[in-house]
């Protein structure tokens, strides 16, 4: 059920998306429409495979992640985004990339695990951030002292 749940969120993101798209230049849409195709296309193939495989799988379920832990993450996603002026995209990502991460664990963290989440954290968000200010030219938040 929860793949036809997201799977349908997400197709409906993609239409708001694309009714409400807008490009200044003949090429400036390409990659976004790209990703919005790709991401509907995606999203009815996890509709589709929650239809077609409703019987149980005999997938061992124990430790899955409920409904309480996805509103959770949302929580912390809302609070990045709204800590965005203050922290800035690098460390505010950072720190709530970590904070997802050690929250959506099943059982108790390690340090070991609390430190690899950390480090995943540092090489993602640095990623994108390199990604979207020194290859796409896109300004993102600063941290703000």
């Amino acid at each position: 059920m929860g793949n036809i749940i997201g799977g349908a969120a997400v197709l409906v993101i993609c239409l708001i998306f694309w009714v409400q798209r807008d490009y200044s230049s003949e090429y400036g849409g390409i990659f976004p429409d790209s990703v919005l195709i790709a991401l509907a296309a995606l999203s009815v193939v996890l509709i589709a495979r929650g239809l077609l495989r409703r019987q149980d799988t005999g997938w061992d379920t124990t430790g899955r992640l409920g409904y309480r832990d996805l509103g959770r993450a949302l929580l912390l996603l809302t609070a990045w985004v709204v800590s965005l002026p203050i922290l800035g995209y690098f460390y505010g990502g950072i720190l709530f990339f970590t904070l997802v991460a050690l929250l959506m664990r099943t059982s108790r963290p390690t340090w070991k695990q609390i430190l690899l989440d950390l480090g995943v954290a540092v090489v993602v968000v640095g990623a994108f951030y390199l990604a979207f200010t020194q290859i796409l030219y896109v300004t993102l938040p600063e941290l703000s002292l």
